[in-house]
C-alpha cells in the first residue's frame, strides 16, 4: 500500500511514487547524482524521526466518569467533607505526566430527591464540580438527568466516543480512564488495537477487576485502606496506592 505526504501548504495528500517522480526531475534538472533508491531511503528516515518524536512526548489524557468518582468519594469521606481534587490530581502526577482531563457529569436534581440528607448532597455535588471546572486543562462535559426517573443519561455514551475519537485523531499517546463501570472496556480495547498503552485508576470502593484485567497498568489509590478484594486473583499490574489521609474540603 502506498504512503502518503501531506504538507502545510497543500490541502490534498500526494503519494509516495508522484513525490518520488517530482524530486527526480528536480535533481535531474539541477545535475545532482541522486538515486531513487536514496530518496527512499531518507523519506523512511523521516517518517521514523517524526514517529519517535510523536511517541517520545507521551501525551496524556486522563478521562474520568465524573458522577461515579463523586459518589464513590461520598461514600469514603461523608457528607461533611469531599476530596480536595487538586491534591488527587497531584498523586495521579506522581504515576502519569497529565496533559489534559476530562471529566464527564451530570448533576443531582432536586425533583427526584426524598429526604433532607439527599438534597443537602446537592450543593456538595456542586462544590465538587465547581472545583474540577476551575482546574486548568480540564474539560467538564455537563450531561443530564432524565426528568422522571433521574438517572444519568448519555454521559458514559460520550465518554466511551471521545476516548476511541481522540485515539484515532492521534490527540494522545497514551491514555488513563477512572471509572468503576466495566462497560467502558470496549472502547478501551478499541485504542489498544490502535497500539496506545491504556491505564486505569480506582477508587477503593469503585474497583473494576475485570477491567484492571484488560488494561495495561491499573492503579487503586487506595483512600482510608478501604480497598480489599480478595475473591479473586488480582492482575500482577495492579498497583495499590494507600493514602490513608487525603486533602479535602469541608462543607460547612
Amino acid at each position: 500500500m502506498s504512503s502518503y505526504y501531506y504538507f502545510d501548504n497543500h490541502n490534498l495528500p500526494v503519494l509516495e511514487e508522484e513525490l518520488i517522480k517530482v524530486l527526480l526531475k528536480i535533481v535531474k534538472k539541477q545535475g545532482l547524482k541522486i538515486s531513487e533508491k536514496m530518496i527512499m531511503e531518507e523519506l523512511e528516515k523521516g517518517k521514523n524521526r517524526k514517529r519517535k518524536k510523536r511517541y517520545s512526548r507521551k501525551r496524556t489524557n486522563l478521562y474520568i466518569d465524573g458522577t461515579n468518582f463523586f459518589a464513590g468519594q461520598n461514600e469514603l469521606f461523608g457528607p461533611k467533607k469531599f476530596l480536595y481534587f487538586p491534591s488527587f490530581l497531584k498523586e495521579a502526577n506522581r504515576l502519569f505526566s497529565i496533559d489534559r482531563i476530562y471529566f464527564y457529569a451530570s448533576y443531582m436534581s432536586k425533583l427526584n430527591l426524598e429526604n433532607k440528607e439527599s438534597k443537602a448532597l446537592i450543593s456538595v455535588e456542586a462544590q465538587f464540580y465547581r472545583q474540577v471546572k476551575s482546574t486548568p486543562k480540564a474539560f467538564f462535559y455537563k450531561g443530564h438527568r432524565s426528568p422522571t426517573s433521574g438517572k444519568e443519561k448519555g454521559v458514559d455514551v460520550h465518554l466511551a466516543v471521545d476516548v476511541v475519537k481522540d485515539a484515532f485523531l492521534e490527540r494522545y499517546d497514551q491514555v488513563v480512564i477512572m471509572t468503576g463501570d466495566a462497560d467502558l472496556i470496549y472502547p478501551l480495547q478499541i485504542v489498544k488495537r490502535l497500539g496506545i498503552p491504556v491505564h486505569a485508576l480506582f477508587l477503593p470502593n469503585r474497583f473494576s477487576l475485570e477491567m484492571a484485567y484488560r488494561v495495561d497498568s491499573a492503579i487503586v489509590f487506595n483512600y482510608k485502606n478501604k480497598f480489599q478484594f480478595s475473591k479473586r486473583k488480582l492482575p500482577k499490574h495492579l498497583k495499590v496506592v494507600n493514602i490513608k489521609s487525603p486533602v479535602c474540603k469541608h462543607t460547612g
